[in-house]
């Protein structure tokens, strides 16, 4: 039992705090601008395979991969904000709309990766003396980014905007504040977050084409569980996910993650359509 206890807490907490993360990425955006970031798998992917070939391939070292990869995942996030999803909603773009252009540049960003790459999975750099610093090194980035990142939404300037924003974009445009400067920077945040935990993830387990899908479909559920209403929700969804991940995995392995993860979500829309946080979302 003890062992049962200390390995389903630590896998749960290393995975639920990575779950959290990009599912932090995935609601400052979603719940901000209402986009249904698809696209966001992409970057995810995008950024594990940038972090992989700084460090193995040119040997410039975790902390300088994780940050070139930060780096770029934070400009493909922005970049297709700015040539995608604001174009089409300056045109007057519905959501259903934006969400199928979301899926068609995911495609497009995958399939060039595994062109360039190639589609076999790329391994860290000698994981059998680095796995335990390497998972070290995820769970406390992770825990520092998500307080940085509750302070932000929760006790900030910026946040009270961002949920001004969510609940009336066209009251704060006329209050002066700039809705198109705040969106940039939140699909800045959104990107950085993705290349971190890529990059973070991608130093202990590696890295597929496909990965970020997979990532992506964990997060969703997790902000569906969490709650729409508050940015923590994501949070609290990332490690109720997390946990019931680990102890599935535990007694039955790790071919049942996503199994565990979509009898969450119909649960969730079943007994608790609000999430468990229990607040709605004033827009929907």
């Amino acid at each position: 039992m003890t062992e049962f206890i200390t390995q389903v807490l630590t896998n749960g907490l290393i995975t639920g705090s990575s779950i959290a993360v990009v599912a932090l990425g995935f609601s400052i955006v979603y719940h901000t601008t209402r986009i249904f970031h698809i696209a966001y798998a992409a970057i995810y992917s995008l950024g594990g395979y940038l972090c992989w070939y700084f460090d193995v391939q040119l040997g410039l070292g975790i902390i300088a991969s994780l940050g070139f990869a930060s780096f770029f995942s934070a400009a493909s996030s922005l970049l297709i904000w700015l040539f995608l999803y604001k174009p089409l909603t300056r045109y007057g773009a519905a959501e259903n709309e934006l969400m199928v252009a979301s899926v068609g540049i995911m495609i497009m960003i995958i399939y060039l990766i595994s062109l360039v790459f190639g589609t076999d999975p790329k391994l860290p750099g000698p994981p059998s003396d680095q796995l335990l610093s390497a998972r070290s090194m995820q769970i406390t980035i992770n825990g520092l980014l998500i307080i940085l990142m509750l302070v932000i939404t929760n006790l900030s300037d910026f946040g009270l905007k961002m949920r001004a924003l969510r609940d009336n974009p066209r009251l704060i445009e006329r209050m002066g504040i700039n809705s198109a400067a705040l969106t940039t920077l939140l699909f800045i945040a959104s990107g950085v977050l993705a290349g971190m935990e890529a990059s973070l993830s991608t130093n202990d387990l590696g890295i597929s084409p496909f990965t970020g899908i997979h990532v992506f479909i964990n997060a969703f559920i997790a902000v569906i569980a969490g709650g729409s209403g508050r940015v923590s929700g994501a949070v609290i969804g990332g490690f109720v996910l997390g946990i019931l991940q680990a102890i599935v995995v535990f007694f039955a392995g790790s071919a049942w993650i996503l199994s565990v993860s979509f009898i969450l979500l119909i649960a969730i829309m079943l007994f608790k359509p609000d999430g468990i946080t229990g607040i709605t979302n004033r827009n929907d």
